[in-house]
């Protein structure tokens, strides 16, 4: 028999039907599916404590009884010396009420003493004859929950991506295996973070927003323990250990499950409890996840800037051109020293640099007496040569590491300040422009080349040394 059918037959709910078996009176078996069966005898064992606990007999002695500690009429004939007791209280309480009736108390007047001193003692509790009591904490809201873990996912990855971009400087490329791998390191944190969390706060952020909590049987925190065997559960029984495919196939389960009231396997002692079912908790949900996606755009912006900022030193500013053309991938088998010259790199090992570029010039920073640096100059000239390129890619990189530093630029001013872009498109010009602090000047002579997309040609029949370009770039601080 299923739970829904013994709902029907016994006239309980299914939270009295959990309660009795969190309590050990019956032990059901398990189908195929991993949903509950109810044998007759479990039926039967259901309709005794029905009837005892409609009879006012206590859980515990209810349990004696089964066991045989204690003979059914034993339990009845103590539970009948209580029913008397309640009915002398109950009788006694009456007979006050009707003294304070015929004498028309009044609440401005009223003679508390006198009338508890009628009293020997008041009657206990509600009645007896209710099984509200014996009911298992049962929270379902299976939309609430997934996005609630949804959420926390979010937020350890949000701290990931952070602390790889910021501090790592670790940019990686958008592949499904690095995505796979991203999201175990999320659930690993999840199974380091969720126990602390759940033993100490008895929710994470995702369930404080929607007013979830984790409780023990008896209402309190579980244990660090409990919390992470709960944990593992839900990423193995719940999230299909996090494998493609196979993890939404274990979500559906276990949301077929969580709507039909069945016990799931992380919530055998302990459950769910919700402090309200307001619509604002949704509200601050999608407020939450607008908040996530802003730090998550926030941040790759900001990744965007050098890593050293303000007055740089020369090892600084040589820091930030090698970190700009590590972080944005940029396919340069070089680096500079720090004198400014390129070197090969230690990572390609022997490359030769490519013919239409040429020797990448050299950064020649502008020194204060303070080793500070105020400026950077490039330049560049060639006589005789087929083929010219501008070395749009060093200035954008000396652009990047010296005027992104400049504290008068953020993430998002330097992105709109358009300096990149006006590099790329005036590379055949001569030009001045201010950005922030700092003014970028190009003075470009170019004789007998013609231009063609973003290269220089010698026209044919040209006599070898008459065509000639040259440049000389300058980042200077006003």
């Amino acid at each position: 028999m299923t739970i829904k059918e013994l709902e029907t037959s016994l006239g309980m709910t299914r939270a009295n039907i959990r309660f009795y078996e969190q309590e050990g009176f019956l032990t059901p078996q398990r189908g195929e599916n991993n949903y509950r069966i109810y044998s007759q005898e479990d039926v039967d064992t259901l309709r005794k404590i029905k009837l005892l606990r409609q009879l006012g007999l206590p859980l515990d002695t209810i349990r004696q009884v089964q066991q045989g500690a204690v003979p059914l009429d034993t339990a009845l004939a103590r539970r009948q010396l209580a029913l008397e007791e309640e009915r002398a209280e109950l009788a006694w309480a009456d007979w006050v009420c009707s003294a304070m009736r015929s004498d028309r108390a009044e609440y401005a007047t009223l003679d508390a003493e006198k009338y508890l001193n009628a009293l020997d003692r008041p009657a206990e509790g509600e009645g007896y004859f209710s099984l509200k009591k014996d009911s298992a904490p049962m929270v379902a809201y299976p939309w609430r929950r997934f996005f609630a873990r949804w959420l926390d996912l979010f937020v350890y990855g949000l701290l990931w991506t952070a602390f790889g971009a910021l501090v790592l400087r670790i940019n990686l490329p958008d592949i499904w295996i690095l995505r796979l791998l991203s999201t175990y390191l999320n659930y690993l944190t999840m199974l380091v973070v969720e126990p602390i969390l759940l033993a100490t706060w008895g929710y994470t952020p995702g369930k404080w927003i929607f007013g979830l909590q984790v409780r023990d049987r008896d209402g309190g925190k579980i244990s660090w323990r409990d919390a992470k065997n709960r944990t593992w559960l839900v990423f193995a029984k719940g999230d299909g250990y996090g494998i493609p495919f196979y993890n939404l196939y274990r979500n559906y389960k276990s949301y077929k499950a969580c709507v039909d009231c069945e016990t799931l396997p992380w919530e055998e002692e302990c459950g769910y409890a919700i402090k309200d079912e307001s619509g604002l908790r949704c509200l601050g949900f999608v407020g939450a996840t607008a908040a996530l996606f802003a730090l998550t755009f926030l941040v790759a912006l900001q990744a965007q800037m050098p890593r050293y900022r303000g007055e740089l030193t020369a090892a600084q500013y040589i820091g930030n051109v090698n970190d700009a053309i590590q972080f944005h991938g940029i396919d340069l088998p070089m680096e500079l020293d720090q004198d400014g010259h390129w070197v090969y790199s230690d990572r390609y090992g022997s490359v030769v640099v490519g013919m239409l570029e040429g020797a990448p010039p050299d950064h020649q920073m502008i020194l204060d007496e303070n080793g500070t640096v105020r400026g950077v100059r490039l330049e560049v000239a060639r006589t005789g040569e087929e083929v010219v390129a501008p070395p749009v890619l060093q200035q954008q990189l000396a652009a990047i590491a010296l005027v992104a530093a400049d504290r008068n630029f953020n993430c998002f001013t330097w992105q709109t300040s358009g300096v990149l872009s006006a590099i790329a498109d005036q590379k055949f010009e001569s030009y001045a422009l201010e950005a922030g602090g700092m003014t970028v000047t190009q003075t470009v002579e170019i004789q007998g080349y013609e231009r063609a997309g973003d290269y220089l040609f010698a026209p044919d029949g040209t006599k070898e040394g008459i065509p000639s370009y040259r440049m000389e770039f300058i980042i200077e601080r006003k």
